[in-house]
């Protein structure tokens, strides 16, 4: 379990814009080139674990700030589909 756990981390801790659009569109959260890129500025190099809900939370209310509520939620549904089971 832990090998998964550091492998989603690190995935999400150094995606690109292109790889974030493309997820989103596999998932249907409906995401902006610019809201890709600012989401994955905001994670780049921060060593985040989505696993520990205070990160997670304090990662999602940054998501707020620069793709809106909305997106938000659907990036915590998919966080959250990620981490249920474990």
């Amino acid at each position: 379990m832990k090998l998964f756990e550091m492998m989603v981390n690190h995935k999400i801790n150094n995606i690109r814009p292109d790889e974030l659009l493309s997820l989103a569109k596999q998932h249907k959260v409906a995401l902006t080139q610019k809201q890709a890129q600012d989401i994955t500025a905001l994670l780049a190099g921060k060593n985040i674990n989505i696993f520990d809900i205070r990160q997670r939370q304090n990662v999602l209310g940054q998501i707020n700030k620069v793709a809106g509520a909305s997106t938000a939620r659907e990036i915590e549904s998919l966080f959250n589909t990620l981490t249920s089971n474990f």
